[in-house]
């Protein structure tokens, strides 16, 4: 087995993208975060998924699923097998899920299976979602600097960049690096080219963009 990382539309419904993971020797990426709901469910091997609400490390035969925007970094063993489903929150299968969590379904196997099997489980938690999105939105909704966006919160600017990453994971300013990447991602995915893709994403060229894109997506 060679390290292979595909991704396609879903042909029931293009909209949702399969990916999958066949790791040939042990395989990380650095925290990053997906717009759309990330669905893993490990075929073979494990995969552990790290997040501010905690680790879960999937075994065969489990699925974990982590909401969108919520910064995660992943590492597994060799041999692993994975698929991954990335689904809009507002798809009724993942409708109101807020909160990572892992769950035990050996038989699901087709991503109509694990629509099923994440859409029949209550991942909600509003007030934990709601105080995340705020304070994520507060720092992608304008290019305030974090001096200014501390003064507005009530906070120190090392003690709203601490506050932040408990509360989403990560940096602010890695939280918009990760965010940059995913709509750049979406960008390529229609057919634009990595030039545009890496000017649009205030990259200093390809090579930076392609630097960073490699290492948070594989």
């Amino acid at each position: 087995m060679s390290d292979t990382w595909t991704y396609r539309p879903w042909a029931t419904d293009p909209l949702i993208e399969v990916g999958r993971l066949a790791a040939a020797k042990p395989i990380a990426l650095a925290c990053h975060v997906h717009p759309d709901v990330q669905i893993s469910a490990v075929r073979t091997g494990w995969r552990v998924y790290a997040t501010s609400f905690g680790e879960f490390r999937a075994t065969a035969g489990d699925i974990v699923v982590i909401p969108g925007g919520v910064p995660h970094s992943s590492h597994g063993g060799e041999g692993s097998i994975v698929t991954h489903l990335y689904v809009s929150s507002a798809h009724k299968a993942v409708r109101g899920v807020a909160r990572p969590q892992r769950l035990r379904h050996p038989r699901a196997i087709s991503p109509a299976d694990l629509l099923d099997a994440v859409g029949g489980a209550d991942l909600r938690d509003e007030e934990r979602f709601s105080t995340t999105s705020d304070l994520a939105n507060l720092v992608l909704s304008n290019d305030l600097e974090i001096r200014a966006m501390a003064e507005r919160s009530g906070y120190s600017s090392d003690g709203f960049i601490r506050a932040f990453k408990r509360q989403i994971g990560m940096t602010p300013g890695a939280y918009r690096l990760a965010m940059r990447l995913a709509a750049s991602r979406a960008r390529l995915k229609q057919g634009d080219t990595v030039a545009d893709v890496a000017y649009a994403g205030l990259f200093a060229d390809q090579s930076h963009f392609g630097r960073h894109f490699g290492a948070l997506t594989g």
